[in-house]
């Protein structure tokens, strides 16, 4: 994106188009996967088009298209769940952090070995989902261990292996900054914050619904920063 670039009225038809594939993909072509017997895990592809907006048009623009989509498309379709006004903070801030992040990356010229901080935070992630259960006395069967350990593996190699095989005309959207913005995002976001929300709105434990995000977040992650690095080649033209 031109530096030059203000919020104009390119940009608001922009992110009301995003917002709009948004709700599409989180609304209809979504998976709602239950945790302690409550609807609070969904699977799907909306969070990409807000973290798109962010990265594209700033963080005002990326938390206008996060909570437009949440807010209409709870309209459209509550998916059999209550409307909670901390998860539309939430989806704010999916387009809002990642704004914020690529405007230092843009602004500040910043050096960083992203490379090392995502292996760091996937490591945090993979180590959380076995310690958490286990402070929780939930015996894990050592075949259990085995697999996950096997499949957190390759979900911490196989996306530092991308990053390193897989090259981009544009350095500023290489796949190793792509990763650490979807990463911090579902860190902060996906399992501290929402995870926080959906606790007090449900009355249950924050270890409760822990775990099953952290390990979703092993697949996430991969998959959405590959589809929006795969995008990025035509980031240019917009």
């Amino acid at each position: 994106m031109n530096k030059s670039k203000v919020f104009d009225t390119k940009i608001l038809v922009s992110c009301g188009l995003l917002s709009g594939i948004s709700i599409i993909l989180t609304r209809f072509f979504s998976y709602m996967i239950p945790l302690a017997g409550f609807p609070v895990l969904r699977i799907g592809f909306g969070d990409i088009p807000v973290i798109i907006s962010g990265i594209l048009f700033g963080p005002i623009a990326g938390a206008l298209t996060g909570g437009v989509s949440d807010i209409l498309g709870f309209i459209i379709n509550p998916m059999g769940g209550p409307y909670i006004p901390g998860m539309t903070v939430g989806a704010i801030l999916r387009g809002l952090l990642p704004g914020l992040i690529y405007w230092v990356i843009r602004n500040h010229k910043v050096k960083i070995n992203f490379h090392i901080i995502n292996v760091i935070f996937s490591l945090i992630m993979a180590v959380g989902a076995i310690y958490v259960p286990m402070t929780q006395n939930i015996e894990i069967s050592n075949f259990i261990l085995i697999l996950y350990g096997l499949v957190a593996l390759a979900f911490i190699v196989l996306p530092i292996i991308l990053g390193i095989i897989v090259k981009s005309k544009d350095s500023l959207y290489s796949f190793d900054k792509i990763l650490f913005v979807v990463t911090v995002g579902y860190f902060i976001i996906s399992l501290i914050i929402n995870t926080f929300v959906l606790a007090i709105t449900y009355e249950k434990g924050f270890l409760a619904f822990l775990p099953g995000r952290i390990i979703a977040g092993l697949v996430i992650i991969p998959l959405h920063s590959f589809i929006i690095f795969v995008l990025s080649r035509w980031f240019k033209h917009i």
